[in-house]
């Protein structure tokens, strides 16, 4: 129905703006008339929003990683390599 680059008229801008919504794109002002414009892909999360999304959803915080890395800690193995992961990430922070 509607396309990457189509300019919108005001009869059709509402459709338009349904489509966009629905296929990643949005309208913008282009040289005094309407067009259809690709969507920005979105930004790759830092490696500081990595490292607390997954502390968040882990609840192992540096502390806690420290004590689960420990040796004879009683930890999981699974607990083990996502702490032993979750350091990697920050590791590179510390730097």
């Amino acid at each position: 129905m509607f396309t990457i680059g189509q300019q919108i008229t005001k009869e059709n801008y509402t459709q338009a703006a349904i489509w966009c919504n629905q296929n990643g794109a949005h309208i913008e002002p282009q040289n005094g008339s309407y067009v259809i414009a690709a969507n920005p892909a979105p930004a790759e999360p830092t490696a500081q929003e990595r490292v607390q999304a997954k502390e968040l959803q882990t609840g192992l915080t540096r502390a806690v990683r420290e004590l689960v890395l420990a040796e004879n800690s009683g930890a999981s193995d699974y607990v083990k390599e996502l702490a032993q992961e979750l350091e990697t990430w920050a590791a590179v922070l510390r730097e």
